[in-house]
């Protein structure tokens, strides 16, 4: 019988609760974007994520002593590619896509998502294909599918959505692409390093977006309902705070194509904190659909638990 180690098991449980803090991102985006514009929200979200780990770069700094790194060109463009391609796509463009089209069919067209980070780390970075984890994203995304089986009914992919869609899809694909180059970055730079270069950049994109499109621009600050900078605080410091360390922690040990499957347990958490939040119902089917989405992430892990050489960070 094979025998898991403990490793094993903490990289299972980091990936629920990173796909757990993550959903809190659908209310409190609901919360927010009922007042701010998508790109003056992502702005204080991310500036806001950047101040909160700012703190704990500075104290990997003064520990890194013999090697203080120096920022280059090169750093710059990783990051600014980074920020523009990864980060704009699943916020701003995501917002943008769904008022083209629908929430129901963005739900349904951020499936590809665990397929096409599979597909990317393939192209980008050499991974395998394996069994396992075609088997695994499978049952993820049919427990997903059971899951989000109200979401399947109300889709609509006529052609008048036609462009609405297709922005939902290369938002999906830009989320798919920040967790891909954030693997390949983390042979270079840490975690921390990762997400506050990428989030710097990411936000001062949606500063300018926010500015040159929005009718009330990002430093118009004053009027929003305490409500909205509540829901700011929880993005900022839970779904794109302590959510994205962990995940590139987890990322840093695992392999893309190890981690993908997990992704599909968001539908999961999302339906359970309306359960608890707004008093939806939950049914036998999406019970099911949850046990098949753990099942999936669960089979990754544990039966995937080679662990590849971790990558060294500065």
């Amino acid at each position: 019988m094979r025998r898991f180690n403990g490793s094993t098991w903490i990289n299972f449980v980091v990936l629920i609760v990173v796909n757990f803090l993550w959903a809190a991102q659908y209310p409190a985006y609901k919360v927010a974007g009922d007042h701010m514009g998508a790109a003056a929200l992502n702005f204080w979200t991310l500036l806001l994520a950047v101040l909160l780990l700012l703190p704990f770069r500075l104290r990997e700094t003064r520990k890194q002593k013999s090697c203080q790194s120096n920022i280059q060109w090169t750093t710059v463009r990783e990051f600014l590619i980074l920020g523009l391609l990864g980060i704009v796509p699943p916020t701003v463009m995501l917002t943008w896509g769904i008022s083209r089209s629908s929430a129901s069919n963005a739900a349904i067209l951020s499936l590809t998502i665990p397929v096409l980070m599979t597909s990317l780390a393939v192209v980008m970075l050499g991974e395998r294909i394996t069994a396992i984890r075609v088997v695994s994203l499978l049952l993820g995304l049919l427990g997903t599918l059971l899951v989000s089986a109200s979401d399947l009914a109300r889709a609509s992919f006529s052609r008048t959505l036609l462009m609405g869609n297709l922005i939902i899809f290369i938002a999906g694909l830009g989320s798919a692409f920040y967790n891909t180059y954030s693997k390949d970055l983390l042979s270079r730079y840490s975690e921390l390093e990762v997400l506050i270069y990428s989030y710097t950049s990411g936000a001062a994109a949606c500063a300018l977006i926010s500015a040159l499109t929005e009718a009330r621009p990002f430093y118009h600050v004053t009027g929003y309902p305490s409500s909205a900078w509540l829901a700011v605080f929880v993005l900022g410091a839970f779904s794109w705070g302590l959510a994205m360390v962990l995940w590139m922690w987890v990322l840093n040990r695992l392999e893309v194509g190890q981690v993908s499957a997990s992704i599909y347990l968001l539908p999961l958490f999302g339906l359970l904190l309306s359960v608890v939040t707004v008093h939806e119902h939950i049914r036998l089917a999406q019970i099911l659909g949850g046990a098949l989405a753990v099942t999936g992430t669960a089979t990754l892990t544990f039966c995937e638990n080679r662990r590849p050489c971790q990558t060294a960070s500065q």
